[in-house]
Parts: C-alpha cells; sequence; structure tokens
C-alpha cells in the first residue's frame, strides 16, 4: 500500500497533533467536508437526513477525469433507469437516487460507465466506495456482482462478463444482485456492547473480541467481581528463573545474560492473563511505587526486580498496609532508592542515614507534598499557601526507620561486613534466592534514637529510642497508612491511571470514603477501591466535550491492539523493546522514580493548562512522539512490531476482517474497528475516513481484500481518536 501508507502518514501527523486540543473539533470528531447528494434538481448537504417517505439508494463513488470531464455513470434497476450522473469529482461524495420501495434480496441493480476515454496520460475511470439503502450498505466486488463489459447495447448482451469489481476502468455494466439486508445490531444489544467495550478500556489491557460479548450478557459488576476474585498469574520470576536454568551464560555475568527479557514478559503477560483487572491494577500502581531498570543499580538483579513486579501484582487487590510494607523490605526498592545498606547515624563520622527513600515513601508514595482534603483539594493557610505535609525533620526522622535493612542472608551471616559488602551468589551452585526475600534488619545496626513524626500536626507520632528495626518500622508505616492524605492522594492517581486525567473532587471524594472504609469497617481494601473507581457515575458516564478523557499512554495504545486483533508472537517471547523508546515509554525503563509523567502535571500553552486542568500522559507528547506514532501504526497494521532477526516478532491477525472486506462489508469492518479499538465512540468524519480509505484500495484477491483493512486499521491507530479514551 505504498500511496496510501504515504498519504496516511501525513493525515495520521494532523491527526495526532489534534489529540493536543481535547476541544472542539479535535475532541468530537473530524471537521466535516461537506459534499452534495445528487437528487434530480435539488443538492442537499451530506449529513442532513432527509425527512421523505420515499426510499434513497445511495451511491459513494468517485472520479478520475480526463481534461477535467469525469465518468458518466447511470444506474438502472431491474432494467429501467434511474438517472444519470456526471461524477466530475476525484473525492468520494454521495449521490442519491429516489426508488419506488426498498430493495428486496435478489433484486438486479445496475451501474452503467459509457464514456471511457485516456488521453495525455488521464484515464477516465468510476471508482465505486459503497452502494446503500437503509441498514444495508456495501462495497460490490465479485460476491454480489459480475462486470459486463461493453459500450452501448454490448454492456446488457452478456458476452465478455468478468468478476465483478469496485474499480470500472472500461466502458460497461456492473450487474449487482441485492444482498440480504446486513442489519445491524438492535439499539440496546449495541449500547450494551459499547458499554462492555469501555469498561474492557478502562480494566484491561484490551478486549479480546469474544470478551465484549460475554461481558455484554454478563454485566459489568459480575464481571468486576470474578476478576477480582482471580489468583495473579504474572510470574515474572518464573519467567526470569527459566532464563536462569539454561545454563551458566543466562545467569548474572553471564555472556547471554540481559535483564530486559523482563520487558517481554510484560508484553506477554498484558497480551494472554486471564486475570486483566489485577494485571492492568498492577501497571497502574508501578507508575506509583516505580522502580526502574533504567537505573544501573538494578543491572545485575533481574530476578529481584521480577519480585518486586510480582509483589503488585500479588497485593494489587490487598490492604495498603501491607502493600506499603512489602514495597519498604523489597530488595528491588532499596537497591533503587538506596535504603538497602542504610547505615545508622555516626556523629565522629558526621555520618547521617540516606534520605532517598524516606522522602519518597511520604511525597510520592503515601501522603504528597501538600495536606488534602477527602476531595483531594489543597488545604491552605492563613495567607492562601498550601500547608506541607511534612518538613526536613520528619525525613530525617523517617530515615532512621530504615537503617540497618540488607540482603537476607541466613542470620548467622548478619554481619556489619556483611551489610556493607554482601551481595548475592547467582551461580547455579551458589544461589540461594536471597533475591526473591525481604530484606532483614541486621542486629546493631538500626538507629536507636528516637524518631519524631508530623511534630504539632494532628497524627504526630513519637516513636520511642531504642526501639527495634521491627517495631519502629510498624509504628511509621501505621503512621503513614492512616494519615488524611493517603485515601484522596492515592485514590485520585489510581482514577487518572484507569478512568480519566482530571477526575472531579466529587469523584475524588467517593474513592476516599471507600479507601476510609470498605463498608466493612476496613481501611486501605484496594479491591473495594478499584471496583468504586470502575463503577462510579462518573466512569461509566461518557464524558461531555472537553472533559473527562484520558490521554491513552503508549503502552496501552499497544496492549489494546494486541488484543483486539489477539496478536501472537513467533518467538513466543513478545519481543518488544527499542522501538518504544521514542514515545516516552519503554516498558520498565522509566527515566526517573517519577514515573513516565507526573499526576499533577497541566500541560502549558493550551486551553487545558489555562483551566489548570491536570493531564499527566501529555508530558510525553512532542513532536518525535508524535512521528513515533505514526510510524508505530503503520508496523502495527503490516508486518507487526519486536524482531526475529529477519523479521516482525508480534503481528495481528486481520483474517475476520479481511473477510468482511471479502464480502464488500466495509461497514461491518468499521463497525468492529469502533467497537474493538474505540468502545463504539468513533465519530461519523472518521468513520467515513476509513470507508473511503477502503475504498481506495483495487482488487478483489485476497491479498487486496487484507490490504483494505490494514489501510483501515493504520488510520484508525493514527487517529487522535484512538489516541483518547473515553
Amino acid at each position: 500500500m505504498p500511496n496510501l501508507a504515504s498519504r496516511s502518514m501525513k493525515t495520521s501527523l494532523a491527526l495526532l497533533i489534534g489529540a493536543l486540543l481535547l476541544g472542539g473539533a479535535a475532541a468530537g470528531g473530524r471537521a466535516q467536508q461537506i459534499t452534495t447528494l445528487s437528487t434530480g434538481s435539488s443538492l442537499v448537504p451530506q449529513g442532513i437526513t432527509l425527512l421523505s417517505r420515499t426510499p434513497q439508494l445511495v451511491l459513494r463513488v468517485r472520479g478520475s477525469l480526463v481534461r477535467g470531464v469525469g465518468p458518466r455513470m447511470t444506474v438502472r434497476l431491474n432494467g429501467q433507469p434511474l438517472g444519470t450522473v456526471a461524477v466530475d469529482h476525484t473525492d468520494w461524495r454521495d449521490h442519491a437516487f429516489t426508488v419506488p420501495a426498498l430493495l428486496a434480496s435478489g433484486t438486479t441493480l445496475e451501474i452503467v460507465f459509457d464514456n471511457d476515454a485516456a488521453a495525455g496520460g488521464e484515464d477516465r475511470n468510476l471508482f465505486i466506495a459503497s452502494v446503500g439503502q437503509g441498514s444495508t450498505r456495501f462495497q460490490p466486488g465479485p460476491l454480489q456482482s459480475v462486470y459486463d463489459r461493453g459500450a452501448g447495447a454490448r454492456a446488457f448482451d452478456g458476452r465478455e462478463v468478468s468478476a465483478g469489481r469496485s474499480d470500472l476502468p472500461w466502458d460497461g455494466a456492473l450487474r449487482i444482485t441485492w444482498p440480504e439486508s446486513l442489519t445491524p445490531l438492535a439499539t440496546t444489544a449495541r449500547l450494551q456492547r459499547q458499554q462492555a467495550a469501555r469498561l474492557l478500556q478502562q480494566a484491561s489491557f484490551g478486549a479480546l473480541p469474544g470478551e465484549i460479548e460475554q461481558l455484554a450478557v454478563t454485566g459489568l459488576p459480575a464481571w468486576i467481581d470474578r476478576q477480582l476474585a482471580l489468583p495473579a498469574s504474572a510470574d515474572f520470576v518464573g519467567a526470569v528463573q527459566a532464563r536462569y536454568d539454561l545454563g551458566p551464560e543466562h545467569r548474572p555475568r553471564g555472556a547471554q545474560y540481559h535483564p530486559h527479557q523482563i520487558g517481554h514478559h510484560f508484553w506477554r503477560h498484558a497480551s494472554q492473563a486471564p486475570d486483566q483487572l489485577r494485571a492492568r491494577t498492577a501497571f497502574a500502581l508501578h507508575q506509583i511505587f516505580m522502580v526502574s531498570q533504567h537505573d544501573d543499580s538494578l543491572w545485575l538483579h533481574a530476578r529481584a526486580y521480577a519480585s518486586y513486579l510480582d509483589l503488585l501484582n500479588r497485593q494489587a487487590f490487598g490492604n495498603f498496609r501491607d502493600l506499603i510494607e512489602e514495597i519498604a523490605l523489597s530488595p528491588a526498592m532499596g537497591l533503587y532508592l538506596s535504603h538497602m545498606r542504610n547505615q545508622k547515624e555516626d556523629p565522629t563520622r558526621g555520618r547521617l542515614p540516606d534520605e532517598n527513600f524516606a522522602r519518597e515513601l511520604m511525597q510520592l508514595f503515601t501522603i504528597g507534598l501538600h495536606e488534602l482534603r477527602p476531595d483531594g483539594s489543597v488545604v491552605t493557610d492563613a495567607s492562601g499557601r498550601p500547608v506541607e505535609t511534612y518538613g526536613n525533620a520528619d525525613v530525617m526522622a523517617l530515615a532512621r526507620v530504615f537503617t540497618g535493612y540488607g540482603w537476607a542472608f541466613p542470620d548467622s551471616e548478619l554481619t556489619e561486613a556483611k551489610l556493607r559488602a554482601g551481595w548475592p551468589d547467582y551461580s547455579a551452585d551458589g544461589d540461594r534466592r536471597i533475591d526473591l526475600q525481604r530484606m532483614k534488619a541486621y542486629p546493631g545496626q538500626h538507629s536507636p534514637l528516637e524518631k519524631r513524626l508530623f511534630t504539632g500536626k494532628p497524627w504526630e507520632r513519637s516513636i520511642a529510642a531504642g526501639g527495634s528495626a521491627a517495631s519502629d518500622l510498624k509504628i511509621a508505616l501505621d503512621t503513614l497508612f492512616n494519615h488524611p492524605n493517603v485515601g484522596p492522594f492515592i485514590g485520585r492517581q489510581l482514577i487518572q491511571r484507569l478512568v480519566r486525567s482530571d477526575p472531579s473532587p466529587a469523584y475524588v471524594g467517593r474513592i476516599s470514603a471507600v479507601f476510609a472504609n470498605n463498608g466493612r469497617g476496613v481501611r486501605g481494601d484496594l479491591g473495594a477501591v478499584v471496583r468504586a473507581i470502575l463503577l462510579d457515575p462518573e466512569a461509566r458516564s461518557l464524558p461531555t466535550a472537553g472533559t473527562g478523557h484520558k490521554l491513552r499512554e503508549p503502552v496501552l495504545r499497544v496492549t489494546q491492539w494486541m488484543r483486539a486483533f489477539e496478536a501472537r508472537s513467533q518467538t513466543g517471547q513478545f519481543r518488544i523493546d527499542t522501538e518504544m523508546d521514542a514515545t516516552g515509554q519503554r516498558v520498565m525503563m522509566s527515566p526517573s522514580v517519577f514515573g513516565y509523567f507526573r499526576p499533577g502535571h497541566v500541560p502549558a500553552g493550551t486551553a487545558m493548562g489555562a483551566q489548570s486542568r491536570t493531564l499527566p500522559e501529555f508530558q510525553l507528547v512532542s513532536e518525535t512522539s508524535i512521528a513515533t506514532w505514526a510510524n508505530l501504526a503503520l508496523r502495527m497494521s503490516g508486518a507487526g512490531l519486536g524482531w526475529t532477526g529477519s523479521s516482525a516478532d508480534v503481528s495481528a491477525r486481520y483474517d475476520a476482517l479481511a473477510e468482511l472486506a471479502g464480502r464488500g462489508d466495509l461497514e461491518g469492518v468499521v463497525d468492529q474497528l469502533d467497537l474493538r479499538l474505540f468502545a463504539g465512540g468513533m465519530s461519523a468524519g472518521l468513520r467515513q475516513t476509513l470507508i473511503d480509505t477502503m475504498a481506495d484500495v483495487r482488487g478483489h484477491d485476497a491479498t487486496s481484500h487484507l490490504n483494505r483493512v490494514r489501510a483501515a486499521v493504520l488510520f484508525a491507530l493514527a487517529s487522535h481518536e484512538y489516541l483518547i479514551q473515553r
């Protein structure tokens, strides 16, 4: 599809830039070009419904011109002419003809082209995108029609007949046998499917084709409850261990060792996991509790990193208090934020405990920078300044809590020397798998000083001097867990990651209330929080113009494509790697602990920025990321992503859609794209663009039908509408 691909790339860039607007025409659909319907002597703007008792037959056609003159088209019904039109336009336009009644199955319709010519390198042809009446609309092809070639009466003599086609390069008649009605779903069933598809956009990595129908039948709450009950299936540790078991060269420091295989497992799990809601929630939690392989400190510790990802999946529906304790004692987090080997203060040497994890535990993982009301609004002092949640004294006190922790060697080996310089042995013979265990407190290495938190606040707490590492940790984490900021701070970010970028205060307040009490007197029930987020009225109602949207981050754009078209990996490893770099979101490779984007980001120089609306994902938007996505869309619609060494590794299945195209049912192809990729929210403008794009592809063999689908998928993926999760 060289011409289509080139044209689509230019169009894609323009459409993608439109995503920056999220309002007006960009949010509601592509600006409409006004064309006309030919109805005898009247001209009617396209898109305006004519209230008429007389049935209309609509042909969408275009022509190629010779010396400014286009093809002449006559339409005949059962041998009787309905009208003649000069198709003097090279863009797709609708022409309507009055018919005496709705066409019955088996009726003969003829489209006659009778002024073929060629001159000066120009060739006059007639092209047909669709023929339609009522609910039946299709592109003619070999299944419904034959092409009787010849001028004048020879167009009807049946002598030079070939398979029907949608492009008429010579004089002749395209003789169509009217098919059975392509009846659309009833309105109620269609809405149920759209609601199901929309939930799956929010609560999973994308919908498999059969899942939408199943969820539409069972209902949204029942699907969520079943997902909440499924056990974790991620097993990132198992994926790493399988590589280690291949031999010494695949273990740390071996020639074939590479920790980024964890990213491959992410793509495999995202596309195939049965526990989709858990996996999607764990992905959201990872963006809050970030540990990134971008940091060299984790290079040799792939299995420890995998264990961290497994704990996020395991605790995705657990209690927040348990989650922050597991995170605090995770070796991967200890390496990443440097509280592993954190030594207690030593006044003689002027040494103070490392404050890195203590600061991020408060700022990013639990309470944030400013005091919040339950609805997420910021508390201000008498001067109107935001009230800070903590000060430097709190950071220093909390840093003392996290002293004396190191690798989980056997208790007999927990010496100061081991704390400072001990490393796991990853050889097959020496591997004790201590990278999979919580960090241990080393005797005599924990700070014995008093730790005072939040002095002067209603929730202040003093941790007495001389306490053990375990008791100090419990008191500190309990204090943070019960801080009133946690519900709105974490709840708002989970809403952002799953549903919408700028939730209303009322939405945040409702989720904060569930965090505080799940209805059974339990605080911090993440499963209840996720359920409440997804079933909230703001999640289930369609967003209004300019509000309630979420820019779909690059990873989710790819996973939805993978699941929508049941993508498979040739190697079984889903080797998607560096092609995601320029999008700004390569999995497991966040540039810092702040993640790929910050939850409070307000895009400057935009209408949303002027309203102080948060749109975190817009931090990834740049000319480079826009161009990169257009190129990825081209690859996804064609050969696929990743690399085996000789071909793309991950490719989609478009066979079922190609069969629809082969039957001339271009509307059906677009219906499927609309449901799978847009949850039924595709605009009329984009819908027509996809149909016209498919009609531009010539030929009616299997390859041509597949190319039609690929062209439509390209335009769909590259559209700004696909980038916006509604």
